[in-house]
């Protein structure tokens, strides 16, 4: 781990020690789909250790997986479904975050099978808003949880805590509206593409000549 994103990790953690209760500006979801955040974070994989790392596919982003559980090491796996798990056993309590401690106004994950020993989860969002944490069930496959903010707050942190052993591994994490990030522009079209756009302009405009010649001769 390198020196920069240590300090990065330390420098956010202290932030969420003095984070308090406040009126909250987000709204907390746990069913697919309800937030459809822009980017997706792909793990980098083959690393293990308390902390691992990923990056969002678009921005490239720098996004932390930091466990909260004593003596539980993380590791990362990139291909397939990218996900973070515990090196041996279920995952119980992890918290996620960009690296550069800058905020991001959605975001989306799936905490994917819970253990027979685990019936429930505490959620936690950490933000400009304070502190929210909301408790959900959890089932034997997908569980979706989702959050966006509103008038200008972020979210800086998530954090989950089972009631068991936890789960098979956190996936396909999604985050938008990142701070300081200015969203790609959009596709340019390949000259390939112009030129089968304007030939298809020019074969429309054929056509219109065509039906206005065979209108003025049966006129």
């Amino acid at each position: 781990m390198t020196v920069s994103r240590i300090a990065s990790i330390a420098a956010v953690a202290a932030a969420f020690a003095f984070a308090g209760p406040a009126a909250a500006s987000i709204e907390i979801f746990n069913s697919p789909g309800s937030v459809q955040p822009s980017e997706n974070v792909l793990v980098d994989g083959g690393l293990t250790g308390q902390t691992v790392f990923g990056h969002t596919n678009k921005s490239n982003t720098s996004v932390s997986f930091l466990s909260l559980a004593n003596g539980v090491t993380l590791q990362g796996f990139g291909n397939g479904q990218a996900r973070v798990q515990a090196l041996t056993g279920s995952l119980d309590a992890l918290r996620f975050f960009r690296t550069d401690g800058a905020g991001f106004g959605e975001v989306e994950f799936d905490l994917h099978k819970a253990a027979r020993d685990t019936d429930t989860v505490n959620v936690t969002f950490f933000g400009d808003f304070g502190t929210e944490t909301r408790t959900f069930d959890l089932g034997n496959g997908n569980n979706w949880f989702s959050a966006r903010t509103s008038g200008g707050d972020l979210i800086t942190a998530v954090s989950f805590d089972t009631s068991g052993s936890g789960v098979d591994d956190i996936r396909q994490v999604r985050l938008g509206a990142l701070a300081g990030v200015t969203p790609p522009p959009p596709a340019v079209p390949e000259p390939a593409t112009w030129a089968m756009m304007l030939g298809g302009f020019g074969l429309l405009g054929a056509a219109a000549r065509r039906r206005t010649r065979v209108t003025a001769m049966t006129s």
